[in-house]
């Protein structure tokens, strides 16, 4: 007795320990990365008014009007998430917490189902702890761990309402704290994820045996109840994805598509190139058939339910080809995650087969697994071409970018919410409620016509300076032709294409209405200067509009001219300075970089010409009472760094150095 209970508590101790693995798994790094659109769903699903968020109403706004959509997944991960956001808010790791617990529950759940099997002799005595350890650095559960979506969860419930339906009929007497079990992780599983309804007849069929070895006619009733529960359940989530255009990622899908792809999944996830890893597919693949073999072996163990791990993989995906016959809903592999732990279980098992046979040769495959996970989980941290795209620098890119006379488009208005989450907007927003020149809006506009879209961009230039346009390129179905990007190519001059990452769709553009080039300096500048940097390049005027918030850029408007073509690109450095009533000189402003940010370098200037460029002035530090402010103003090699010359400061400029002038001075 004391041996066994000694090995109890090794065990438990193991289990323990293969779930703060799995725990760790998830949970570090697990704001790394920044949302993707689809999490950007998730959350705003979560803060929806209740009813929204049970009926599944998603909003979309243009910045004139709101229109519903229906998203296509159930309820229960978002209440959740909402939960978890009411109590802690909206950051990365709050948002994706569900998941990651999901993604740790996938363990025990694992674990225990796997002892279940082994106690019958199904599989192998170790199988818990091989299925165990490879559900915890599971790379397609660290994929789906770490994102605000609900394949974790419905992999875990998949896995757990298995589970509790065996052990509720494992007696001839239903066992009602299991049943009871059952029934609520049945509804949170079919709430979770609509092709839950995929497993539901595996489900009815271990319910229908059950009741067949007591009363044939009560086993057909609950078959045919449980069969119009669940097409209803079914009618009812292939209208939500179809009426939303899902499954339509492959015109058909065939087992040659569906095996390599739902096997590369489940073994070394996303993070892989298949074409390089097949070959350690095909173990991961080898192993699992082993242990489904194992499991039917003879007519003892099917009796004992060596049958169930294979009908786990086999009845969705003969399903999902059945239906295919009709309409394909495969939209990839994460659409199917509820056979992520049953593949755990047969891949578990395999290695438990191969450990019972010779341990050497066990231990070598897992080390291998191991060491095949371990690649495809250091991929996913670190390798560019698979990462989420970046809004975070998009973020970071655009703080101290937005001035007064802006407008900012979102492209497409579908991803409005992903954009505020991540973009420095807050006083822009405050800025537009005080009646600031600026702008907020989503194309192609909802309501409207491209042809009507078409005519309000060329009315928006008319009233903006400056037009930026942020543009994901993950959901493009508004605009599939790209057609309000041709028509800003067309129209306007784009002077910004900032691309965030090789492998990113997201981009930060910036277009102007009206080409600022002119032959002469216009009549309206407020402040015409003549300030000349080594007789090649003359400050030729400037204009300061009044701050509208301290939060917000102010916009300056430089307007330049060259003597003599450029050779060399050059860059500036614009300050605000004061000087207090004792003689003291403060900066409370300053800004240094290249015209136009290299955008419309020195060396494309041509004599003859003024080009004004738009200047984001950063906000000014609070100036001393009494202080009167001027700007100073320098140049210099972009390459060598070396200061030029002032060559000529008249006209509102002054000279207070060899390579300083000094702007007019400001009250």
């Amino acid at each position: 007795m004391m041996d066994d209970a000694g090995a109890k508590t090794r065990r438990n101790w193991l289990l323990l320990g293969l779930i703060l693995l799995g725990y760790a798994h998830g949970v570090v790094g697990l704001d790394l990365k920044a949302f993707w659109w689809d999490e950007s769903l998730s959350l705003q699903r979560a803060e929806e008014a209740l009813p929204d968020l049970m009926r599944g109403v998603l909003w979309i706004g243009d910045g004139f009007t709101n229109i519903p959509t229906i998203d296509q997944h159930p309820f229960f991960s978002f209440l959740l998430q909402g939960a978890l956001i009411g109590l802690a808010g909206t950051e990365e790791f709050v948002v994706r917490y569900g998941s990651a617990l999901a993604a740790t529950l996938l363990v025990p759940a694992v674990w225990v189902m796997a002892r279940w099997l082994a106690r019958r002799t199904v599989l192998p005595t170790s199988t818990p702890l091989w299925a165990a350890l490879l559900a915890a650095i599971s790379p397609f559960m660290l994929w789906y761990g770490q994102e605000a979506r609900p394949y974790a969860l419905w992999a875990t419930l998949a896995v757990l309402t298995t589970y509790l339906a065996l052990r509720a009929t494992e007696d001839p007497h239903l066992d009602r704290r299991f049943a009871a079990g059952f029934v609520v992780a049945e509804l949170l599983f079919v709430t979770t994820h609509y092709y839950a309804v995929f497993l539901l007849p595996l489900h009815a069929l271990i319910l229908f045996v059950w009741l067949a070895r007591r009363n044939l006619m009560q086993a057909l009733v609950a078959g045919a109840v449980l069969v119009a529960v669940g097409s209803v359940a079914a009618a009812y989530g292939a209208y939500t994805i179809l009426a939303q255009g899902g499954g339509q990622n492959f015109p058909s899908i065939t087992l040659a598509m569906l095996i390599p792809d739902l096997l590369n999944a489940f073994s070394l996830g996303l993070s892989v190139d298949l074409a390089q890893v097949w070959w350690v597919d095909v173990v991961f693949g080898l192993l699992a058939l082993t242990a489904a073999v194992w499991g039917v072996r003879s007519r003892a163990a099917l009796r004992q339910g060596g049958w169930i791990l294979p009908a786990m993989i086999l009845f969705p995906v003969a399903i999902l080809l059945v239906l295919n016959t009709v309409r394909p809903l495969y939209m990839n592999a994460r659409h199917m995650s509820l056979l992520a732990g049953s593949f755990v279980l047969l891949v578990g098992g395999g290695l438990a087969v191969v450990w019972q046979w010779r341990r050497w040769a066990g231990a070598l495959l897992a080390i291998g697994l191991v060491a095949a996970i371990g690649y495809s989980t250091v991929n996913y941290y670190t390798l560019e071409e698979y990462a989420k795209d970046d809004y975070v620098r998009l973020g970071e890119y655009m703080q101290g970018r937005i001035m007064p006379g802006d407008a900012v488009l979102f492209y497409p208005p579908s991803s409005w919410r992903i954009f505020e989450y991540y973009l420095p907007l807050g006083p822009v927003h405050a800025a537009i409620g005080q009646g600031a020149p600026m702008g907020i809006y989503g194309v192609p506009l909802l309501d409207r016509s491209m042809e009507e879209t078409e005519s309000w961009l060329r009315d928006l230039g008319k009233r903006y300076q400056r037009i930026w346009v942020i543009k994901s390129g993950t959901h493009p179905y508004f605009d599939l032709d790209g057609r309000v990007e041709d028509w800003l190519k067309q129209n306007f001059l784009q002077v910004r294409n900032a691309l965030f990452f090789s492998h990113s769709s997201l981009r930060a553009q910036l277009y102007l209405p009206e080409i600022p080039v002119w032959d002469a300096l216009p009549a309206d500048v407020p402040h015409p200067v003549t300030a000349e940097f080594g007789n090649l390049v003359r400050l030729a005027g400037y204009a300061v509009e009044p701050p509208v918030s301290s939060a917000l850029p102010n916009q300056v408007r430089l307007y330049w001219q060259v003597l003599e073509k450029p050779q060399k690109r050059y860059k500036y450095i614009l300050l605000r300075v004061e000087r207090a009533p004792d003689g003291q000189t403060r900066v409370l402003s300053a800004i240094e970089r290249e015209p136009y940010e290299g955008d419309i370098p020195t060396l494309y200037w041509d004599p003859g010409k003024t080009i004004m460029e738009y200047v984001e002035f950063p906000p000014a530090a609070t100036p001393t009472p009494g202080s009167e402010q001027f700007y100073t103003f320098q140049m210099y090699d972009a390459e060598t760094q070396e200061k030029l010359p002032v060559t000529k400061a008249t006209q509102g400029a002054q000279k207070v150095d060899d390579v300083t002038v000094s702007l007019e001075r400001q009250p």
